[in-house]
């Protein structure tokens, strides 16, 4: 069965993080002040501009720092408040799969929505999207899911990326195309997993399914992207936990 690992150390951008939290504590940065560019961090730290850019985001939710396009980043308080997270505490995280498995696109076509596909996407009729289709394999070839992911047109050069590496499909856009969601709504429910993937999923049709639904949005609420995916059941368990938010002080 395939299960959620817990990561029992920090990653990278949580590294930078820390870092910077502990020179806004010390004044280093003091508030009021701005901190160096993403490009003077990248070098400080010898990490990319991805790592920054989420370092940063972090911060920005604990409400130390705040950022606005063209003007870089102001350091607002020298603590964060207190606050309890989920320990997967970023959407690249959340419902992570283990590292050895990845995404096989089985077919990958503009498409236009009717009544009954917009019901289940964002309630549009005849709305364009790309559609990709793919199975989530582990190394040993067993199918975990099936995932039927819309993004919008504009995005269609993600299928010479999806699959490389365990980098989710939402973190790939932002990478490459720089949209970042400002929100996410995500529906998780009991179903049945459909015929016309029974056969590739190795099951009988029918066989029970946890289904969930992700739909990312723009800051304007557009969404540009919306996956369902369909697990047949003992393949897949989600499970999470509450701590004390990371930062100087606990170092999560």
């Amino acid at each position: 069965m395939a299960k959620t690992k817990t990561r029992k150390s920090r990653l990278r951008y949580q590294e930078v993080a820390d870092s910077l939290l502990g020179r806004i504590a010390d004044d280093h940065h003091p508030v009021g002040a701005m901190l160096p560019s993403e490009l003077e961090l990248c070098q400080q730290f010898g990490v990319s501009r991805y790592t920054v850019r989420e370092a940063l985001r972090r911060l920005g939710e604990m409400g130390v720092v705040s950022r606005r396009q063209g003007s870089g980043t102001m350091v607002q308080a020298r603590e964060p408040a207190a606050k309890f997270v989920q320990t997967l505490g970023s959407l690249g995280e959340f419902l992570q799969y283990p590292e050895d498995t990845r995404l096989h696109i089985l077919s990958a076509r503009e498409r236009v929505a009717d009544k009954a596909l917009a019901e289940t996407l964002d309630g549009r009729v005849r709305r364009r999207w790309f559609h990709i289709e793919c199975l989530r394999r582990r190394s040993d070839g067993l199918p975990l899911c099936w995932s039927n992911i819309y993004v919008l047109p504009k995005y269609a050069p993600l299928v010479q990326w999806i699959g490389k590496d365990s980098t989710p499909v939402h973190a790939l856009i932002d990478r490459h195309f720089d949209q970042r969601p400002a929100k996410v709504e995500i529906d998780l429910f009991a179903g049945e997993i459909s015929p016309e993937h029974a056969v590739e999923l190795e099951v009988e049709a029918g066989t029970p399914a946890l289904i969930i639904v992700r739909r990312y949005a723009e800051p304007s609420g557009r969404h540009y992207e919306i996956s369902v995916i369909e697990h047949p059941a003992g393949r897949f368990t989600y499970s999470m936990e509450l701590q004390q938010a990371w930062g100087r002080a606990n170092n999560v």
